[in-house]
């Protein structure tokens, strides 16, 4: 007898909860063939757009892939493609992590004004980035210091570091580069700027061996390093990048162009096979 009640109970019980699980799955399935719609409406908005006449077609159409497979940034751009340049999309595809310097693209203009002080910790050699919003939209020489600004940006990090000068930021040292004609139109800094504005600012620098051996006794000797690299690992045209010091029997670099690589500890081998000049900074 016990047992039949239990049964009735649970018959009871399921003919009770059936109905509110059929809701539930009504709701679900609502919602799912919801979302498939809207996120198949949005594939096709995205789809839709097409590239304008002076955009370069395959940096377009990679763009429009990623923001298909799921990028907001990418989304934003595309949906404002007719803002972005060529050079601004290709600079972006060879770094991911440019991300939200690119997406101030349409606000340039903003950001024209470069800072006068640098915000860092000057207590060890800093870590700047030329296509920081601070100056990256800024003009050096024919193109966008984002583009060109490398040489000063290295300069920077070394002297505000030996001089404990917050002011002496890559724009002033872009600034510098100009006024004495230092900036190679189609070809970028010149090197003589290196040792010139090392004079200007009363830093102390000397042309180094380009070898493994001559990077390492420069920086244990305390020394700072700019390094004018070939295509590699740093660079496809050309590139300066800062040795910053030794850990671990490795270099710790500051590239300028990427924060990514300057989060890593490099050979000597490797920096020293692919540099084609080194100039040693010290007070």
């Amino acid at each position: 007898m016990a047992k039949k009640k239990r049964k009735v109970r649970w018959r009871r019980l399921i003919l009770l909860l059936l109905p509110v699980f059929l809701i539930v799955a009504g709701i679900w399935g609502g919602v799912y063939a919801l979302s498939s719609y809207f996120e198949q409406k949005h594939r096709e908005e995205i789809e839709s757009i097409v590239c304008p006449e002076d955009l370069d077609q395959d940096l377009f159409e990679q763009v429009k892939q990623n923001a298909l497979e799921g990028s907001d940034g990418d989304e934003k751009i595309i949906k404002n493609i007719n803002a972005y340049s060529n050079d601004i999309l290709e600079f972006l595809l060879e770094d991911p992590d440019r991300m939200d310097f690119v997406l101030h693209y349409p606000q340039r203009d903003d950001y024209e004004q470069a800072s006068e002080m640098l915000n860092v910790d000057l207590n060890e050699v800093p870590y700047l980035c030329q296509w920081d919003l601070q100056w990256g939209y800024t003009t050096y020489g024919d193109a966008y210091f984002y583009q060109t600004g490398c040489a000063p940006t290295c300069l920077s990090m070394i002297f505000s570091y030996l001089l404990q000068d917050a002011s002496v930021t890559p724009s002033k040292l872009a600034e510098f580069a100009q006024e004495n004609n230092l900036y190679v139109s189609g070809t970028g800094t010149d090197w003589n700027f290196l040792t010139q504005a090392a004079n200007q600012y009363g830093v102390n620098v000397e042309r180094i061996a380009v070898s493994s051996s001559s990077i390492q006794e420069a920086l244990s000797e305390g020394k700072i390093i700019v390094s004018s690299m070939v295509p590699g690992d740093f660079t496809r045209i050309g590139h300066f990048i800062v040795l910053a010091g030794l850990q671990d029997g490795k270099v710790v670099v500051h590239d300028p162009n990427s924060p990514s690589r300057s989060e890593k500890l490099w050979d000597l081998d490797t920096i020293s096979s692919q540099t084609q000049g080194l100039w040693a900074y010290s007070n």
